[in-house]
């Protein structure tokens, strides 16, 4: 396999590099050791005695169908199909002088199997190697070809730390409490930027985490180039950066409170505020959750850059509870998102694999139940099949009811160049889904913590008229059924 990524090249070596001298010392034969009256560098330095290399092995297959009736589809018909496998190293260093140290990770991806080659399975690499160059390529994601093999590093990072204070500093993911998230897929995606933050214990008064980041580009899981990150308009107005800074105060009562802000330059503000509690129910923890979201764009000239009409918002209230070997979720969204857009997501920057921004629900159900007006219920159950001599096996099954989704307000014509308001409003969609998984975890032996998961979803959406991704409901597809499995082998090197 060739490379002709100089920069990769370079970071790759890297990554070897500090791998070697972290083990010096550690893999000589004892003839070859200095005299134990003598102190070794690398004994007396955290640096390289607290450095860790671990890894994983991850599979996974994937069928996914859809049946689209408004384009005369009768019967399901393959959406994405593929199998991929990643290997992903991982290295951290100690910290030297108990302040500095670095991180380096990196993903080799294999493409085994392929069969819908112009959808981003988004565990392959992409040939597109960043979101924009698609644009050199007709808008094709996939840059005119398929879903391929290859490597890249997803973290090369400068550390350091001292209490109550760290800073992360390169290419990173967010640790702290800012709005800022990756896409995620078996790697999270990078940001190039830094983020500075504490921890501050006040006693029986509570704990305060705190922390703010900046970032001017953006490496998506499935792409191997950092990024800059760009309106709607294609790459024809820039953000120049994003950036973010949040709280978590810890009563140490069961009480806690969250707030953030970001911000994309010149686009988009997005705020949350979050409080948590858990208190006892029949003697066992409940946890309860009141997620508040909000976000506006600064465009109000009805270009396809002005994304919402006024504020847009999301509430969410979350539950969870616990009896013996099972594990309940119950939760809720209610969704205001008027405008071009017509969805609410917790994405500032409102391009696919652009980055991301914190939303807090995840249900597994294949829609984001996210479009203007809408309401959804989700219910999760998750069975730890201890007690039948099963130690280590799990099943599990939730579900979503969403109804009330209106379509946009308007559309953006780009052919006229002009808004658009030919949208019946009168329109609404209900989506429902089911999912049932098994899993299995190793419980000891060489291949302890091994995960096996197979995990089916199938989706319906109640309005048969309109096609996926209609232009009343940008966000929503037609009926599906998606089948995934998967295997992840974790390991450690030192």
């Amino acid at each position: 396999m060739k490379f002709k990524n100089t920069r990769l090249n370079k970071l790759t070596c890297a990554v070897a590099s500090a791998v070697v001298f972290s083990t010096i010392g550690l893999t000589l034969p004892a003839s070859a050791n200095p005299s134990p009256n003598i102190p070794t560098s690398s004994s007396l330095n955290p640096f390289f005695d607290e450095s860790k290399l671990t890894g994983g092995l991850y599979f996974w297959s994937r069928e996914r169908t859809r049946k689209n009736v408004a384009w005369g589809d009768t019967v399901y018909k393959p959406n994405l199909v593929h199998t991929a496998s990643n290997l992903v190293l991982d290295y951290k260093s100690g910290y030297a002088a108990d302040m500095f140290g670095i991180e380096l990770a990196g993903v080799g991806a294999l493409s085994i199997s392929d069969t819908t080659p112009y959808t981003v399975n988004e565990i392959a690499l992409s040939n597109c190697r960043s979101w924009s160059q698609k644009f050199d390529h007709g808008g094709d994601e996939n840059c005119g070809g398929t879903n391929r093999s290859g490597a890249k590093i997803f973290r090369a990072a400068a550390k350091f730390k001292s209490d109550p204070i760290w800073i992360n500093a390169g290419y990173i993911q967010p640790q702290g409490q800012t709005i800022l998230t990756n896409n995620w897929s078996f790697t999270p995606g990078a940001y190039q930027g830094a983020e500075i933050g504490g921890n501050f214990d006040f006693g029986t008064a509570g704990a305060l985490s705190t922390s703010y980041m900046w970032v001017n580009r953006y490496m998506a899981p499935w792409h191997t180039r950092m990024d800059k990150f760009y309106q709607k308009d294609g790459r024809n107005t820039r953000v120049s950066y994003a950036h973010s800074a949040g709280f978590k105060y810890d009563f140490k009562n069961d009480f806690s409170i969250e707030s953030a802000f970001g911000q994309t330059e010149g686009f988009i503000d997005y705020y949350l505020g979050r409080a948590n509690y858990k208190f006892d129910v029949m003697n066992r923890p409940l946890s309860a959750s009141y997620g508040f979201y909000a976000a506006n764009d600064k465009a109000e000239d009805n270009t396809i850059n002005d994304v919402y009409d006024g504020t847009a918002w999301k509430q969410a209230l979350m539950f969870g509870y616990k009896v013996d070997d099972v594990s309940i979720r119950l939760e809720g969204t209610w969704i205001h998102a008027e405008g071009r857009s017509g969805e609410f997501g917790g994405n500032l920057f409102k391009n696919y694999a652009s980055g991301d921004g914190r939303g807090d629900i995840w249900w597994d159900n294949r829609s984001d139940f996210n479009a203007n007006g809408q309401k959804a219920i989700f219910l999760g159950l998750n069975y730890a099949l201890d007690d039948w001599d099963l130690k280590g096996w799990n099943v599990n099954t939730s579900g979503v009811y969403a109804w009330d989704a209106k379509p946009v307000t308007w559309r953006f014509d780009e052919a006229l160049g002009q808004r658009v308001d030919d949208i019946d409003q009168n329109q609404r969609i209900k989506e429902r889904a089911y999912s049932v998984g098994l899993n299995y975890t190793v419980q000891d032996g060489r291949a302890k913590g091994t995960y096996f998961s197979l995990y089916y979803t199938q989706f319906f959406n109640d309005n048969s008229k309109l096609g996926s991704y209609d232009a009343s409901f940008p966000n929503i597809f037609q009926d599906e059924k998606d089948f995934k499995a998967m295997v992840i082998i974790p390991f450690t090197i030192i």
